[in-house]
């Protein structure tokens, strides 16, 4: 796994100063997983993204998640253990 300061397109990798690292500490690589995973099952303020630009809520029957509330109450959990 690796994190980096922009995306990789050419026009970042070729015009740009960007940097990227590996991530080898398994706890962190699992935050990170985490924090992408309550991302993507956001059901509540996420949009879907197509090209006419309608950027639609997405909507599930699963469990509601609002991915900036679950990310804060993930960093909570963690502290306070």
């Amino acid at each position: 796994m690796y994190i980096s300061s922009a995306d990789w397109m050419t026009r970042n990798i070729e015009n740009r100063v960007e940097v990227s690292c590996p991530i080898y500490d398994e706890d962190i690589k699992q935050e990170l997983l985490d924090g992408f995973n309550l991302s993507w099952n956001d059901n509540v303020k996420a949009r879907l993204l197509n090209t006419s630009i309608e950027n639609e809520y997405k909507v599930d029957d699963k469990e509601k998640i609002r991915s900036q509330f679950a990310i804060y109450d993930y960093y909570l959990q963690k502290l306070e253990n």
